[in-house]
């Protein structure tokens, strides 16, 4: 919402702006964002609209503009109070691996990696350059709403994600939480994934 808010002041001053760096932490909690603005309008198609959520089956999906009265969950749900709406609000990524590897480089020169607590540094960063893919969706799923849907115990992250990717989809971990990943996997098929990695 932070982004989608300086999406709307831009685009009313005639500037275009695109995030850089995004950074959440829970304590305080702490939201920090480095857009970049550019001249003029925004490109044609730009990660700004909707986000619908179902309360039945755990499906994101993005909502465009003129889509947002004809709403439906691809479980089949279009229950009024089953579907949640958020936005108007970024849906794209939230950072440019090319500037996260930038700040890695230079976090590297200045002797800032690879010595105790610094390598949080290297850590968040790697993370966060995981999470520029474009094909991952917005947002993240907790692995134990995963688990609770699929009414199992959660699988350890690591084994989660090897199989997501084995399915064909992008996955990342998050840096927002230690216990959630960003995919382009539905929802239904991350619950199909944990029930079969619980059956082996």
């Amino acid at each position: 919402m932070l982004i989608g808010g300086a999406i709307r002041e831009a685009s009313v001053l005639g500037y275009h702006v695109s995030p850089l760096f995004s950074y959440y932490s829970y304590h305080g909690p702490v939201f920090r964002v480095l857009l970049r603005v550019n001249r003029g309008k925004p490109p044609h198609g730009m990660h700004y609209g909707f986000i619908c959520y179902c309360d039945s089956c755990g499906n994101s999906q993005p909502i465009s503009w003129d889509k947002l009265g004809q709403m439906n969950c691809p479980c089949g749900t279009n229950a009024p109070d089953s579907l949640v709406v958020c936005g108007p609000l970024w849906t794209g990524p939230l950072h440019c691996a090319d500037y996260l590897g930038e700040m890695l480089s230079l976090a590297g020169e200045w002797g800032w990696l690879g010595n105790g607590m610094k390598n949080d540094i290297e850590k968040l960063l790697n993370r966060m350059i995981n999470e520029s893919d474009p094909t991952l969706s917005f947002g993240y799923i907790q692995l134990d709403e995963i688990a609770s849907r699929a009414k199992v115990n959660s699988p350890p992250i690591l084994t989660i994600m090897s199989a997501i990717e084995q399915e064909g989809y992008a996955v990342s971990r998050s840096h927002i939480s230690n216990n959630a990943i960003k995919t382009n996997c539905p929802m239904a098929e991350c619950i199909r994934i944990v029930k079969e990695l619980r059956q082996l």
